[in-house]
């Protein structure tokens, strides 16, 4: 209960509204708490930074270490500080606090919503999609470093900037929805994430979010952490 009252405390109470952008995010836990997280940050420069992660584990510590992580996030994003900086500061912070089984994957993005450009860095985490607006891959946010938490002076250099046009749909997700698995153990897989937002990129994103949790529900026959 306590982790689950730690993890309820630290999500968006709703999303940011920002002229020409739907954003929507969800976290499902399995149990009463998981280690996964995302949020939106409020940049110095006026931009938008996108945050997902997942700690290793269940439970209590590694919601305790989502809350430092998310704490640390939050005031740094409101220095002069880029991306690059702003997550290297954090891992550092983290390889002093953290016990040596517990790390993060994260995606640290920053939205500039003038010029519609997103740069990002991932940190050991799935991949991010970018889907245009005729369902092609467009971009992948793939991985441009370690997990945080491991080295203390590891670098996360930042990936290419990807512009972004009307109609084009940016999933970030953790290693829930992909890993679900039905009953004769097959598992849900990328694959079918992206194929059912493709399918529905014409929803709202909060629409698109539930259809793709019901999808992986009906696929496993029960609730799963996403």
């Amino acid at each position: 209960r306590v982790a689950q009252s730690i993890q309820e405390h630290l999500l968006p109470d709703k999303p940011p509204v920002l002229p020409g952008f739907d954003i929507a995010g969800a976290s499902q836990p399995a149990e009463f708490a998981a280690g996964d997280h995302y949020d939106y940050l409020d940049m110095s420069d006026g931009s938008l930074g996108l945050v997902i992660g997942d700690v290793s584990g269940h439970g209590v510590g590694p919601a305790i270490l989502m809350a430092s992580l998310c704490a640390r996030l939050r005031s740094l994003a409101e220095t002069d500080l880029q991306i690059d900086g702003i997550l290297a500061r954090t891992n550092l912070a983290l390889t002093n606090e953290v016990e040596e089984s517990l790390f993060i994957t994260a995606i640290l993005a920053r939205l500039d919503t003038t010029s519609r450009s997103l740069t990002y860095i991932n940190a050991g985490h799935p991949p991010g999609y970018v889907i245009d607006r005729s369902g092609d891959v467009k971009a992948l946010m793939e991985r441009t470093g370690l997990p945080l938490g491991i080295l203390p002076d590891a670098e996360f250099p930042i990936g290419p900037s990807i512009e972004l046009e009307q109609g084009d749909t940016v999933i970030l997700f953790t290693d829930g929805a992909f890993e679900a698995h039905s009953p004769g153990e097959d598992f849900f897989g990328m694959d079918r994430v992206i194929e059912v937002v493709r399918q529905n990129r014409d929803e709202s994103a909060s629409d698109a979010i539930r259809l793709v949790r019901q999808a992986v529900c009906e696929f496993n026959g029960g609730e799963h952490s996403l």
